[in-house]
């Protein structure tokens, strides 16, 4: 991979302290709109500022996804295509609000090698704007080629003592879930196509070339295009939740369109379906999100 025309680095060049370039990124209107329309999240508060503050927020703010996809960026971009996200942790203490200037800065916190050998590297990542110094913060592995030939697998058996079994601590009420298996919606249910995956690149303008240069992907180890670490894509009829393309034949039509409601009463109806969606099972004793 290293004779092609995208720069890559070495896990031997690579020091702890080491800070990355790191980049600007204005989130503007057109920037939330191309991550919806990039991945099917349709939640309002993510891209209508007259819902977002009809609901007590001060403006439409970014998706958690698309903040994850920020730090993937920014150690790709630093990296190049050769560096494999093996894990990331993020937490994000503010919102991300429509045409704040995001600076997204990391820095080499250490570098080891795994027990096979791997070369990795532990980066520190932050999101700051022209408000706060921080509003997120990630911790991202990342497994870099080394000088020796040493090249990060690009899929790797799962140990079965790394499964991650219920804690002692786990709530009954989930426990008793454990074996529950939850009906999903009938749409999307398209594979996801490169296409789909272009459009994460052109919303994040994350041009890692193992996501969108087809020729390139497939003469490397991972053998074809991929999609981003943290990348989701609900895709096409994602929208029907939320009432777009109800009309299309066979379409279960959302209760509050039939109900005839109209503007932010009918968004705030429909956005309980599309929350009460996305949430496995909640604590029966905690407030409803919707």
């Amino acid at each position: 991979m290293n004779a092609t025309p995208y720069r890559s680095v070495l896990w031997d060049a690579v020091a702890e302290g080491e800070r990355l370039p790191g980049f600007g990124y204005e989130l503007s209107m057109l920037r939330l709109v191309a991550f919806v329309r990039a991945t099917g999240l349709y939640d309002y508060v993510h891209h209508d500022p007259e819902y977002a503050r009809a609901v007590g927020i001060k403006d439409a703010f970014a998706a958690t996804p698309h903040i994850g996809g920020l730090f993937c960026r920014a150690v790709t971009d630093w990296t190049g295509p050769s560096g494999m996200i093996r894990r990331i942790e993020f937490r994000m203490t503010g919102q991300c609000l429509r045409n704040d200037m995001l600076a997204v800065s990391g820095q080499v916190a250490r570098k080891y090698r795994a027990d096979d050998g791997t070369g990795l590297i532990d980066v520190e990542l932050n999101i700051a704007t022209q408000d706060a110094p921080s509003v997120a913060a990630a911790k991202v592995t990342v497994a870099l080629p080394s000088a020796d030939g040493h090249y990060p697998a690009t899929v790797r058996e799962r140990d079965p003592a790394d499964v991650i079994l219920p804690n002692d601590d786990m709530p009954d009420f989930a426990r008793a879930r454990l074996d529950e298996i939850r009906q999903g919606n009938w749409e999307p249910r398209d594979p996801l196509l490169a296409s789909d995956i272009h459009l994460w690149c052109e919303a994040l303008e994350d041009w890692n070339p193992l996501y969108w240069d087809a020729e390139f992907a497939a003469a490397s180890p991972v053998g074809g295009i991929v999609s981003p670490p943290i990348g989701l894509f609900f895709g096409a009829g994602s929208g029907l939740v939320v009432g777009l393309g109800h009309l299309k034949p066979g379409a279960i039509v959302p209760e509050p369109i039939v109900r005839d409601l109209h503007g932010i009463e009918l968004m705030s109806a429909l956005r309980q379906e599309l929350i009460r969606g996305g949430v496995p099972f909640p604590r029966p004793t905690a407030p409803k999100p919707w």
